[in-house]
């Protein structure tokens, strides 16, 4: 567990998990700006991965993700899945969250305690 912040003279703290984002509703976003038939030689990728300050590897990662033995969906973190939304001009709401014990939320959905 982190320890707590102030921010604007309120202390946050977390408390439980945190939830994930699901890589396909990234991928989406990602595509709008990633064209698969496009023949940018790969440069929409280099500048997404650029401006999320992650390697091109870690995007077609997000692009094609590997299929999970458990029957879960595939996810990402928050951190990187913010990263690359901003990247791509996009907002982590257009998301939605899974949580550890398997539910899904849209981002908006969630009711953080202050």
């Amino acid at each position: 567990m982190t320890a707590p912040t102030v921010l604007d003279f309120v202390q946050e703290t977390h408390e439980g998990p945190e939830p994930r984002v699901l890589t396909h509703d990234v991928q989406h976003i990602l595509k709008g700006i990633i064209r698969p038939g496009d023949d940018d030689s790969g440069e929409s990728v280099s500048l997404i991965a650029e401006r999320a300050r992650v390697s091109t590897r870690t995007v077609y990662r997000v692009l094609n993700p590997a299929e999970r033995d458990d029957g879960q969906p595939p996810t990402i973190s928050l951190d990187l899945a913010d990263r690359l939304c901003l990247a791509a001009d996009a907002h982590l709401k257009q998301c939605r969250l899974y949580w550890p014990d398997g539910s899904v939320t849209q981002y908006g959905e969630v009711d953080f305690p202050v």
